[in-house]
């Protein structure tokens, strides 16, 4: 815009998806107001960019949407408002509308690495995995290997693996593959047959929805591991922030080696240079969660909460500790953010109903387990089903209650003819 000058100076410390993900941090230098004399719709547009970033900084998301948007409004196609628009949308559980003004900011800086990043991000956050993948690795492209730009596909390349082996877990016909994937993943240097996009790979994975294809889900995990190790060798010998390093480490010990222990100490190196950075709080509470430390975890999730309210996995590793207590009421807060900040989150809202049905909510229980269930929700051992009959039950619903404890012996059932043999696993430790 005429008459004003922004300095970018733009240092990322980029989000994951899961867990996260970890919050962005997009440090912009104020916008400047010129001396010159300028329009007042300019003055204006200033003024109200500098309020939306400061709120931004703030992680007050919510409150700098309405400021950013007046701001894009006198300037369509200012990057900067259409970047923090886009940003503060997609912390806002807005993924949705938060695309259209990322895509602008990438269209307005076909250079900038940063608003394809976030859209991958967005992407990932619908379930748009192609899409997602295909942005992540465009923001490789545009940053010639940035740190930041490694670490971020990293992140993803490691939930996607994490993501996939849950959903291959989930069936029987999936076990063996999930257990050959794990070998895989410990030596994915040996596998062959890795495209350099993983994008078409995943629409293969998306056209036999929501029958998942074993072979090609194998395939492609083992991939995003191979991508999730080169990442962490580049930033290992060219890093400037050992923060990332250490970060990185401790995401492919939790994610690809099950070694929790061993991720917690990366993750705490890496909070000892970065005190105050709730991604690195977050990542360090599911590590101690998974280790066996239900304190440390709780203080760790808590602490990232302090900086950041919307730390999605932070969130989770209260709730996860509030449900194994048993402590229902405890966990009906950071899940019901959970839903309504992810709404595609089918765990988070199955979770939700099972804590609204034993706090004394079987109405609002089971309007969110039913629709999950009959949408093929996984229940091995037939748990959810026997919650649904007991919630049908307390409404009065005795006919429907019947049918859904039948299905509930029958998965039960089943289930315990699968463990007899030796041949399923099951991976939910709240069924």
């Amino acid at each position: 815009m005429k008459g004003c000058t922004i300095v970018s100076q733009v240092i990322l410390v980029h989000t994951r998806g899961k867990r996260r993900s970890s919050i962005v941090r997009l440090l912009l230098a104020s916008c400047c107001l010129s001396v010159g004399a300028q329009s007042h719709a300019q003055d204006e547009f200033q003024v109200l960019l500098k309020q939306g970033f400061e709120l931004h900084q703030q992680a007050r998301f919510t409150e700098a949407i309405p400021v950013l948007d007046r701001a894009r409004k006198l300037a369509p196609n200012d990057y900067f408002a259409n970047l923090l628009l886009g940003i503060d949308l997609l912390r806002s559980g807005r993924a949705t509308e938060a695309i259209p003004r990322l895509e602008l900011a990438a269209q307005v800086r076909p250079a900038e690495e940063f608003p394809v990043e976030y859209l991958g991000e967005a992407d990932a956050e619908l379930g748009r995995y192609p899409s997602a993948a295909q942005a992540y690795q465009q923001a490789i492209l545009r940053s010639h290997n940035s740190e930041q730009a490694l670490e971020a596909w990293a992140g993803f390349a490691l939930e996607r693996y994490r993501h996939i082996s849950a959903d291959l877990r989930a069936t029987q016909e999936g076990i063996a593959v999930a257990q050959r994937l794990q070998q895989g993943a410990t030596h994915p240097d040996r596998v062959v047959g890795c495209p350099a996009m993983l994008a078409p790979f995943e629409r293969k994975l998306a056209i036999r929805h929501p029958r998942l294809d074993t072979e090609v889900a194998y395939q492609l995990s083992v991939c995003y591991a191979l991508e999730a190790g080169r990442a962490e060798q580049q930033l290992q010998t060219g890093a400037q922030d050992l923060a990332a390093v250490h970060q990185l480490r401790g995401d492919v010990l939790l994610r690809l080696k099950n070694d929790a222990v061993a991720a917690e100490a990366e993750y705490r190196q890496a909070v000892a240079i970065h005190p105050n950075d709730p991604g690195l709080l977050e990542s360090m509470a599911e590590a101690q969660l998974a280790a066996g430390e239900p304190a440390a975890a709780e203080a760790s999730a808590k602490a990232a909460l302090a900086i950041d309210p919307h730390r999605r996995e932070a969130l989770r590793t209260l709730a996860e500790l509030a449900m194994n207590n048993r402590d229902y009421d405890h966990a009906l807060p950071p899940l019901r953010q959970l839903v309504a900040e992810v709404p595609g989150d089918q765990a988070a809202a199955v979770e939700l109903a099972r804590a609204l049905a034993e706090t004394g909510e079987p109405a609002e229980a089971l309007r969110i387990l039913a629709p999950a269930l009959a949408a093929g929700y996984p229940d091995e051992k037939g748990a959810l089903h026997a919650l649904m009959a007991h919630t049908l039950r307390k409404l009065g619903r005795g006919d429907e209650a019947v049918v859904a404890e039948t299905e509930a012996r029958r998965l039960s059932d089943a289930f315990q003819t699968r463990s007899k043999d030796g041949t399923f696993v099951s991976v939910d430790a709240h069924q």
